[in-house]
């Protein structure tokens, strides 16, 4: 096809030729005739005709190809440019690759985490389903509840429940841990999915006393099983039982946990069979799964809320549990039911993230600031360069128009191109960014960071916005001056003006700089505020062995056993000072609150947190006891039930009397009366940045029908490493390879892992504020030199009059100095402003907090001193014969 349109513009070019020679002929014939020489006759027959150029233009116009024919004539000028101006593409290209590419980093993570629709069917017609407690909006349900929406097929033609889980999977060298979901049987059919081979779950499956049976991942079926469809009717063993694989969901399909890969889906009813000690969480009162919806066809999603208005009044009791103190059964009664969009699925990440998240990417939106000054800084320097080349297109005809779109297409076209080098560096930025994420209590397993339609749309209209807004004024300066100026001049530069749009863009990239650097240091600083925050216990040196679920064979008694066992093999391990275990450690993430009655009083409408420990839980974390006295081995279930409190306890319900020997007792789990026994000091429970709750701490092993899930606490006085190993070969001499169930971590990661948001902004906003110091200081060095090259023969007369080098080094210093305070007069107005907006994520200091405005104007005082020094050394070095030579 190219061919033959280069055949065809051929054949009418030169048809072009022919018709104006035939017209220039007939205009020579009539000079002759007047009384023409035939010499001149032809001459005069031209000046007659006109601008023979401009008339094949014209002609051309009429060409329904017109514009595509100019568009590719610009596009290959553009590239010719560029590869004639290699320093100069490379810098603008790399200003903006960087500046796009941070904001494609981000993006691509706020458009998978919040944005993207799951690949099911019809994905915007599914609904979340919230329970609204006091007008808060709760995101869990019980499955009771769950199966009684799914029962209001009037409203519903799908509705299931969902939460993330592990699972231990046997296999030939032992076992490992398989990510997945517990599902309600209506999951498949509520998401419009098709089986990819073998069927999927269905609500048959999700029965009391269903044999159990899970679906694979299409995933996982390639990566564990090597795309065997012999896997089909199988059973594998998870957690010592056997599970009937049924089917394989279809490709592409990772679960409706946004983040989490459900490799293996189990219906929950084989919850009871799998791990009987978690039996209690498919009973009413357990509130733990999230809820999609497929309203019925025809039905509103206003019509639902307003249906589910009138009919869940009557359903609300099933929520409820006999166990409840009257407070919460009432909260529960008065509930309501809200409906938002769900076709992007769940994540815990959500919440987490989302403000960080925005905050990066107004910070990002900074940095493309500076770096599309950086651009324009760029186009204008060599809109001046290019001053005689563009009187010279003036002068043989060139309209304005025609020029400052050829500028255009050239700006566009490197915008273009740092585009797609930004979209190339997003690509490794983001999954950097996933690891960030996963450093948190929980791993980010899955996140699809692959660009889809969203971010590329997105990406695009950055690089058309960036060419045309920044290249625009470039382009109409560089053609504002007619041709005569630039041709009288030697030096290819346009002569002086006073212009104040390039001070303009430095001054401000110098004050988005300023903006950028003090939230840099405030993440920076919050984030060693919550490190050396005081917790109430030492961190360091203790281990941290968690039980992800209760050892198979191990029941009431006999897990006591097994745990007092544990307890003293790590005590007796080589290096170990001391060892414990709870149900929860500070900052895991494991919360357990209820109501509180004091003294026989009613229960408290405020819960607060409960804790089993065992004998030495204080002394390992080393939490100084205030009061009283330590949990002990005769703590046990032949004795009087025995607690310890904490300050805040004391402070808020035992504000006047002596805390010791008073009684307190727990409606929702225990109702045994316990004596106060002791007073620790308060302590972190589920993050650094929240004060200590009221907490009860009870003896693990008094109560052994409740003993479940454990945490071994190990302090030791060697290597924590060695002493991982020494725990782990204690743990497969006991279990086998199935000690895998087991994990083991140090609390100070535990700790650590609390801080995922904030070193999140520490560390992206440290980046970002590098760089936009870097763009800055290219912006300000490129003024700078751009000044004195245009100014070298003014430098060399005032040389010539007597100058000395120090004062045209001052002067330069002045400029770079007087550009400074611009900037900081503006950023720091400008950060203030904002500084409501990073409020909230912010510890230990106000967003307008004098030190770190002071440490970020030092820094960029100093890259501004040090970008001036060059030109500034340049200017000082002029030589004033050279200077003057051509003058």
């Amino acid at each position: 096809m190219g061919w033959l349109m280069r055949w065809f513009r051929k054949s009418r070019e030169q048809d072009i030729e022919r018709e104006l020679r035939s017209h220039l002929e007939l205009e020579a014939e009539e000079q002759r005739d007047s009384g023409l020489s035939p010499g001149d006759a032809p001459n005069a027959a031209r000046r007659a005709f006109g601008n023979t150029t401009l008339v094949k233009e014209d002609v051309r116009a009429m060409w329904t190809w017109t514009t595509i024919d100019r568009l590719a004539q610009d596009l290959r000028y553009a590239l010719r440019t560029m590869r004639k101006n290699l320093g100069f593409s490379a810098a603008a290209i790399l200003s903006l690759a960087l500046g796009i590419g941070a904001n494609t980093a981000i993006f691509s993570l706020i458009d998978a985490l919040l944005l993207r629709s799951l690949p099911v069917r019809n994905p915007a017609e599914l609904v979340q389903v919230m329970l609204v407690e006091l007008g808060h909006p709760v995101d869990s349900f019980g499955y009771p509840s769950i199966g009684a929406l799914a029962a209001r097929t009037d409203i519903f033609a799908g509705l299931c429940g969902f939460s993330s889980a592990s699972f231990n999977l046997a296999s030939r060298d032992g076992s490992e841990r398989v990510s997945g979901a517990w599902v309600t049987g209506g999951y498949y059919q509520t998401l419009g999915l098709d089986a990819f081979a073998g069927r999927l779950l269905t609500p048959a499956d999700d029965q009391p006393g269903a044999p159990p049976v899970a679906v694979l991942s299409y995933a996982y079926w390639q990566n564990r099983f090597a795309g065997n469809f012999g896997v089909l009717g199988q059973s594998i063993e998870i957690d010592g039982k056997p599970v009937k694989i049924v089917g394989i969901s279809p490709r592409g399909f990772s679960g409706a946990n946004v983040g989490d890969a459900a490799n293996l889906t189990i219906p929950l009813a084989a919850l009871a069979q799998l791990t009987p000690e978690r039996a209690p969480q498919l009973e009413s009162g357990s509130q733990w799964l999230r809820v999609l919806a497929r309203p019925q066809p025809g039905i509103s999603m206003a019509q639902a809320k307003a249906r589910l208005a009138v009919v869940w009044p009557r359903m609300a009791p099933i929520a409820t549990t006999a166990r409840m103190n009257a407070e919460r059964r009432q909260v529960l009664l008065n509930s309501t039911i809200d409906l938002v969009p769900g076709g992007t699925g769940w994540s815990y990440l959500r919440e987490q993230f989302r403000r960080p998240l925005f905050v990066l990417m107004g910070v990002t939106g900074l940095v493309l600031l500076i770096a599309c000054a950086n651009f324009a800084n760029l186009l204008l320097a060599r809109g001046a360069a290019r001053s005689k080349e563009i009187a010279l297109r003036f002068a043989i005809g060139a309209g304005r128009g025609r020029i400052v779109r050829q500028l255009l297409t050239e700006s566009l076209m490197l915008s273009s191109v740092g585009a797609a080098l930004g979209i190339g560096l997003a690509w490794p930025a983001s999954r950097l960014l996933v690891v960030l994420l996963s450093s948190g209590r929980r791993d980010v397993v899955l996140l699809n960071l692959q660009p889809d339609a969203t971010v590329l749309l997105f990406t695009s209209a950055v690089a058309v916005v960036t060419g045309i807004l920044f290249g625009l004024v470039p382009a109409l300066r560089a053609t504002a001056t007619g041709p005569g100026p630039a041709l009288k001049t030697n030096s290819g530069i346009t002569p002086r003006t006073r212009s104040r749009f390039l001070p303009a863009l430095v001054v401000s990239q110098v004050s988005l700089s300023l903006v950028i650097l003090i939230g840099a240091g405030l993440f920076a600083r919050t984030l060693r505020n919550l490190q050396q925050l005081d917790p109430g216990f030492r961190r360091e040196g203790v281990l941290i062995v968690n039980f992800d679920a209760r050892p198979a064979g191990y029941k009431d008694a006999r897990l006591a056993a097994l745990y007092r066992d544990l307890q003293e093999e790590f005590a007796a391990l080589p290096g170990v000072i001391s060892a414990s275990l709870s149900s929860n450690t500070p900052l895991s993430g494991g919360i357990w609150s209820e109501p509180v009655s004091v003294n026989g009083q009613p229960a408290t409408q405020e819960s607060v947190h409960v804790n089993s420990i065992a004998p030495r839980f204080f002394e390992t974390l080393g939490t100084p006891l205030v009061l009283g006295r330590d949990f002990t081995e005769r703590d046990g279930p032949a004795a009087g039930g025995v607690a310890i409190v904490n300050e805040n306890f004391v402070r808020r319900y035992l504000p006047e009397g002596h805390p010791l020997g008073q009684q307190i007792s727990l409606p929702g789990s225990r109702s045994h009366v316990m004596e106060i026994v002791g007073v620790v000091k308060d302590t972190a429970s589920w993050s650094l940045r929240e004060p200590a709750p009221p907490f009860v701490y009870a003896s693990y092993f008094q109560y052994p029908e409740n003993i479940g899930f454990a945490s071994f606490e190990i302090r030791a006085g060697s290597s924590l490493a060695q002493t991982a190993k020494l725990v782990q070969g204690d743990l497969r001499a006991r279990f086998g390879e199935t000690s895998a169930q087991a994990q083991v971590q140090t609390m100070t990661e535990q700790v650590e892992r609390t801080l995922t948001q904030e070193r999140l902004l520490a560390a992206l906003g440290t980046c970002f504020g590098a760089l936009a110091l870097v763009l800055a200081a290219v912006g300000l060095y490129g003024l700078l030199a751009y000044t004195v090259a245009r100014s070298t023969s003014e430098i060399g007369i005032r040389m010539a009059l007597g100058a000395e080098r120090t004062e045209v080094l001052w002067g330069v210093f002045k400029g770079a100095l007087r550009l400074l305070g611009w900037g900081v007069a503006l950023g720091i107005p400008a950060a203030y402003a904002g500084s409501r907006l990073i409020a909230s994520t912010l510890f230990g200091l106000t967003a307008t907090d004098p030190l770190t405005i002071l440490e970020a104007t030092l820094l960029l005082g100093a890259t501004v001193i040090l970008a001036a020094f060059l030109p500034a050394r340049r200017a000082s070095r002029v030589d004033p014969m050279v200077a003057l030579r051509y003058e």
